[in-house]
């Protein structure tokens, strides 16, 4: 049942002082799965692609999606808009 909630998934680095946090974003649907390079590597599951994306866009370089073409797509989408509103300096 719980795969047809959050049918998405992506998996990410981040340091591990934040998982807690990451943890408490995505609740049961994220999963601590060991360490890689320092950093711990985690599965989040959400219902698409653009709902984790939204989850962890204000997290910046903080995070990095390792598996989820999709996921990263929808981070540079909203990436570039942000930049196209945000990004032409004193407006």
């Amino acid at each position: 049942m719980e795969q047809r909630r959050s049918p998405v998934s992506a998996v990410v680095l981040i340091e591990p002082r934040f998982v807690r946090v990451l943890h408490m974003q995505f609740g049961r649907h994220c999963e601590v799965l060991g360490e890689q390079d320092g950093r711990a590597r985690v599965r989040l599951a959400a219902h698409t692609p653009l709902s984790i994306a939204e989850r962890i866009a204000g997290w910046g370089a903080t995070v990095e999606v390792t598996e989820s073409a999709p996921v990263r797509v929808e981070l540079a989408r909203i990436g570039a808009e942000l930049t196209e509103r945000y990004g032409r300096g004193d407006k």
